[in-house]
């Protein structure tokens, strides 16, 4: 399955994160008052796609594949 989370900064210096996959599922949400990692770690929570691989987009920049390996 292919997932994707398009990112961007609104007018507000809001982190908007833009998911969707291949399944035709989507989701936005907006994060205040956090880094990036941080906002990102709480998406990535809040949808259960902890683990899960998934392609960073920047509107101006080019993507990045973001996979997390379990620590054994």
């Amino acid at each position: 399955m292919r997932r994707t989370i398009f990112y961007y900064y609104n007018r507000h210096a809001g982190l908007v994160f833009r998911y969707s996959d291949s399944n035709g599922n989507y989701a936005t949400r907006s994060y205040m008052f956090y880094t990036f990692r941080e906002a990102l770690r709480r998406f990535r929570k809040e949808f259960g796609l902890e683990h899960k691989p998934i392609t960073l987009v920047d509107l101006y920049k080019e993507p990045l594949i973001c996979s997390t390996k379990s620590k054994q």
